[in-house]
């Protein structure tokens, strides 16, 4: 572990500055609808696509190494099988190929999330969490390359187990040899440091944050701050934590839902069931994502944590949107809850443009422009639904698109995209204009109406 005084950060000269810094590209413009127009910048195209051969495995949350050569993704055992993550080697962006598919410890332990080693290649991360009481809760270190482990002949080489309710999601640390799960119980703190210098023998050292029910975290080594979002319990909202010592992490600000409104119109802002929180890079905003599953979807809040008067110790929500084509769900077929509301998202500048990228259940990829942070605004979107699907009454959600994450890689400029039924993506994300006025994008990108009349998705 090395200790270092807190790094500076580029600030910006606040929000007016900012923008104005940008009036060479068009600015977000909406139609009479309220959706993106054709002069809202933020594209979307496929590189490449993988579609998983055999048994098909019921896919999470991907990651990508940092250099951009590898994407790993969870998966739940489910349908005879036993996957509980693929490795994929992603040299040939257009042509993604399997290194490995590696089983779950037992068939009642599922991983719901995954991280690459953030100083070391050749080792990630996976989570357990227990389906019933025979599941195990924690997470297990993989070599494939580190020590005696190769992408194709991954080995398990530690494990450890957490004190309460298994582990959701975890986060890496891109300097400290230092993961973050979280172990969500409701009432006692939740933030769970583990010592990987060893990952042969992973260490947890302590419980740390607000009480409460943390779904995720995401390390923000630029300004030392763990960003978290709590989902429910004791305390629900956006939490930021110092992680000086990455190993004793302390509380520096909370937003607490609980004062605003929740998710009850499409026409208003709401706040419910924080799930993601992730930073800005290059500006003091965070992107909070809600996932509001039956009625009202959850949508992407904006927060300033310095840009003008927030801070991390005071953030303030200043832009909302939700996914291009959010609407009610469920109906009276309760397994449509979830299919409008926002997921596991990304954001990258680039062309002087900063477009948040979503991987969005039923609504697959879409972007958000979020140049003027006071008004995001969805322009283009992709249906990761590429391979026609039987319906199977035993692999929920039985027809795609049902997109689970989408994360980007900085190195290759790309996001790799992960639908639970068809596969890994690879996209390209641009800031030239979008091709649709509804924000649809080409139409071989996305057909709504086709996609509305598949099974569990309610019409109006």
């Amino acid at each position: 572990m090395t200790d270092h005084p807190r790094r500076d950060f580029l600030k910006t000269v606040g929000g007016a500055a900012t923008v104005a810094a940008l009036t060479g590209h068009a600015a977000a413009q909406t139609d009479t609808h309220g959706r993106a127009n054709a002069r809202t910048r933020g594209r979307i195209d496929k590189i490449g696509h993988l579609f998983p051969a055999g048994d098909l495995p019921r896919y999470t949350y991907a990651h990508v190494r940092e250099d951009g050569m590898y994407g790993v993704v969870g998966s739940f055992p489910r349908g005879g099988n036993l996957f509980g993550s693929t490795l994929y080697d992603l040299a040939d962006l257009a042509n993604p190929t399997e290194a490995h598919r590696l089983e779950s410890p037992n068939p009642f332990t599922r991983t719901n999330h995954v991280r690459f080693d953030g100083t070391r290649n050749g080792l990630y991360y996976r989570t357990w969490e227990a389906d019933t009481e025979a599941g195990l809760e924690g997470v297990e270190a993989v070599d494939y390359g580190w020590g005696a482990g190769t992408p194709e002949n991954p080995q398990v080489v530690g494990s450890v187990e957490t004190p309460n309710t298994g582990v959701h999601t975890i986060s890496a640390h891109p300097e400290e040899q230092v993961i973050y799960a979280v172990d969500d119980a409701d009432d006692i703190p939740a933030i769970v440091p583990i010592d990987v210098s060893d990952p042969t023998d992973p260490t947890v050292v302590g419980l740390f944050g607000p009480p409460g029910d943390c779904h995720a975290t995401e390390v923000d080594a630029g300004r030392d701050v763990l960003h978290c979002a709590y989902i429910g319990g004791d305390f629900e909202g956006y939490a930021t934590l110092d992680i000086i010592d990455p190993l004793a992490p302390t509380v520096i600000g909370q937003f607490d839902y609980s004062t605003r409104p929740d998710n009850t119109s499409l026409d208003e802002v709401g706040f419910s069931n924080c799930h993601q929180a992730h930073f800005d890079p290059e500006r003091d905003l965070a992107y909070i994502g809600d996932e509001e599953c039956g009625g009202v979807p959850g949508g992407k809040h904006v927060f300033d944590i310095g840009w003008d008067t927030g801070s991390l110790a005071d953030p303030q929500p200043i832009g909302f949107t939700r996914a291009p084509d959010a609407r009610e769900q469920g109906g009276d077929n309760v397994d449509c809850a979830c299919f409008w509301t926002g997921h596991f998202h990304d954001v990258t500048h680039t062309g002087g443009e900063v477009l948040l990228v979503d991987g969005g259940y039923r609504q697959g990829t879409w972007i958000a422009n979020v140049t003027d942070p006071t008004n995001p605004v969805p322009t283009e979107r992709y249906a990761t639904d590429d391979v026609d699907i039987s319906e199977t009454e035993d692999h929920y959600p039985f027809t795609p698109p049902y997109n689970w994450s989408t994360v980007y890689n900085e190195a290759r400029d790309f996001f790799l995209s992960h639908d639970t039924l068809t596969g890994v993506y690879t996209f390209e994300v641009t800031a030239q204009p979008a091709r649709a006025r509804n924000g649809g994008g080409p139409p071989t990108n996305y057909d709504i109406e086709e996609i509305r009349s598949r099974r569990c998705v309610p019409k109006e």
